[in-house]
């Protein structure tokens, strides 16, 4: 599905699956695995273990509706004329407010 920022919304996020898997393989640098969370009572993907920590936080936000994994993928136009593309690692809902976060050790945050 393709929308406008502007209508996003409307954007049914609840029904989206993740713009990339979670799997694993020998060798490779980062640890992503499934994490259970009480609040939404099923698991969810993580690429880190810096993820999968905020996972295990969000679990104790009292009014947290649901927490989708790389729900989305943003395209946009950079001031230069060129594009990119970003996906948040989670959509995290509560009553009435949608939160994008993005996890990042200390050094690699802009």
């Amino acid at each position: 599905m393709i929308c406008p920022v502007k209508e996003m919304a409307g954007f049914p996020a609840v029904v989206s699956v993740p713009v990339r898997g979670f799997t694993r393989r020998t060798g490779q640098r980062h640890r992503p695995g499934l994490q259970y969370l009480l609040a939404t009572g099923r698991m969810h993907g993580f690429e880190s273990l810096a993820e999968r920590n905020l996972l295990l936080a969000l679990d104790f936000v009292g009014a947290l509706t649901e927490v989708l994994s790389q729900p989305f993928k943003l395209k946009f136009a950079t001031a230069d004329g060129s594009s990119e593309d970003h996906t948040p690692d989670f959509l995290v809902l509560l009553p009435e407010t949608a939160l994008p976060i993005d996890v990042r050790r200390g050094r690699r945050c802009v």
